[in-house]
């Protein structure tokens, strides 16, 4: 006796399935990766402060005078400057460089780093503490800088 041969292929209620499966595991990986994305750029930019913040020191120390660590939150960026003549000496656009929002209590930040290497308020904007955040994508990283001019991770 000869059997009938099944039809080869899926049915188009298996494909309907695979689709929507495939769609809602492509949905929540998506939303994963940009909250993983935010949390690298804000972090990134975090560090990069912290990396600035001890330049500024370094070279208040190193070259004997003044120098001031600016952070520009409507410009989204952080700036050395020599204190005496405002000559900028490094600059980084956080907000172009790492897509983030740039953010300080108090609204900008100039902290006055003397060649003893700590900050001196009167030549700067800080007197007490101030905390300058980092915001992408919903993700923030947060710096505390104290009177004296130290830096340290906020959470």
């Amino acid at each position: 006796m000869h059997r009938p041969r099944a039809p080869g292929g899926f049915t188009l209620l298996e494909l309907l399935i695979v689709l929507v499966i495939g769609g809602v595991l492509g949905t929540v990986s998506l939303r994963s990766f940009s909250q993983v994305q935010g949390n690298l750029g804000a972090r990134t930019a975090q560090s990069t402060f912290f990396t600035m913040h001890a330049q500024a020191r370094a070279i208040a120390v190193e070259q004997g005078r003044d120098v001031l660590l600016v952070v520009d939150p409507t410009a989204g960026e952080v700036r050395i400057e020599r204190e005496s003549d405002n000559g900028v000496i490094r600059v980084r656009n956080l907000a172009d460089d790492y897509d983030v929002t740039v953010t300080v209590s108090g609204g900008s930040l100039a902290l006055c780093m003397t060649a003893r290497g700590f900050a001196d308020p009167r030549c700067g904007n800080v007197s007490d503490r101030r905390e300058v955040t980092f915001t992408r994508g919903g993700r923030s990283r947060t710096v505390a800088i104290l009177p004296l001019g130290q830096a340290m991770e906020d959470d």
